[in-house]
């Protein structure tokens, strides 16, 4: 056989499966969702809960979570398939060992916000996103904050899945400090740093630091609280206020998942204020999740989705990172992996002269 025709044929064979491959993929995807969307289903009508005790029947269920039986019964099929729940009998089912995740834990407060309907139908709106650059919940609400402070329920969910999030970081981020020169008697200023969570665990780890936690009025309270309960309220202080318009003194100031809430504009802002308070030898501390610039996947690409739909802002590269820095004053020094694709950016201020 002519090698030309073989050739060509060898190619024909390689792109169908590739094809192949490209349609597994995107099916799977597709069924991701809906899976998704009936868990999501699953955890707003309680059911979960209802079954923390061990077995019921559909009906059972049915009647205790105000569900109609046979829909539900057709839901609970699709979720046993996942490995959460499985039939003990006829029409009766138990959560998994697997599925008691959904009792307790970071799973399973991540779910509870995906079952407001605004945070889940926000990635419905994408297309609109792409076409305009404007998700249609910021002109709705404005920024999510606003949003949440419009709903208790729903914000005393979001600050537990952010401090169930920041807890491993957070750890990391008192270790990485702990190692650092870092002066004794330094006092580290924790920006927009809701309960407490990293400042709380930058203390126990670190003795000799001082820290103010600061954010919105709204936070102080539960942050006291925290504060005192982590056994570091004698060498902190709270702090309400606007990192827009001005922060607190301090030689170091960390800020947790807060750059990339916001555009360019502000994050500049932010950093400027921050630039106007910290001294020459100090430093700033950014914890965020880089994007990668090759195509391997990656938790921030992923995240960055998830930001389109609700928030201003977005995940940026390293060298996006560093021309924000610079905008405002400062210089990236270091980088430090901490969890899950996350990572400490260490920055200085810029001397004038520098600048």
């Amino acid at each position: 056989m002519d090698l030309t025709v073989m050739s060509q044929m060898t190619d024909k064979t390689v792109d169908q499966a590739a094809i192949g491959e490209g349609q597994a993929t995107i099916m799977g995807m597709q069924r991701a969702w809906w899976r998704f969307s009936a868990l999501r289903a699953l955890i707003a009508v309680g059911v979960p809960d209802q079954l923390s005790d061990g077995p019921r029947t559909v009906a059972d269920l049915a009647t205790a979570c105000g569900a109609h039986a046979q829909t539900l019964s057709r839901l609970m099929r699709n979720i046993a398939q996942t490995g959460l729940l499985r039939t003990v009998a006829p029409a009766t089912y138990e959560l998994t060992p697997a599925g008691r995740a959904l009792l307790h834990g970071h799973a399973r407060v991540s779910a509870l916000y995906s079952v407001d309907d605004e945070v889940y139908n926000g990635l419905g709106e994408l297309t609109e996103t792409i076409r305009t650059g404007v998700a249609p919940f910021t002109l709705r609400h404005g920024s999510m904050y606003s949003y949440l402070s419009t709903d208790p329920e729903l914000s005393a969910v979001f600050d537990e899945l952010m401090d169930l999030q920041h807890v491993p970081l957070a750890a990391k981020v008192a270790e990485l400090l702990a190692a650092s020169d870092l002066a004794a008697g330094a006092t580290v200023v924790d920006v927009g740093g809701a309960k407490g969570t990293f400042i709380g665990a930058i203390l126990r780890a670190n003795p000799a630091l001082h820290g103010v936690l600061f954010d919105l009025e709204r936070s102080a309270e539960a942050g006291r609280a925290y504060l005192e309960e982590a056994g570091v309220a004698d060498r902190s202080e709270v702090v309400s206020g606007d990192f827009f318009k001005a922060v607190p003194v301090g030689d170091a100031y960390l800020l947790a998942h807060i750059v990339h809430n916001w555009g360019d504009d502000q994050v500049v802002g932010i950093l400027s204020t921050i630039r106007a308070a910290i001294p020459d030898d100090g430093r700033l501390l950014i914890v965020e999740a880089p994007v990668p610039v090759d195509d391997e996947p990656h938790f921030a690409k992923d995240l960055d989705i998830r930001l389109l739909t609700m928030h201003e802002g977005e995940e940026r590269t390293v060298p996006e990172y560093e021309s924000l820095l610079a905008a405002a004053g400062f210089r990236l020094t270091s980088m430090d992996d901490l969890y899950r694709g996350e990572s400490l950016l260490t920055a200085v201020p810029v001397p004038p002269a520098e600048g």
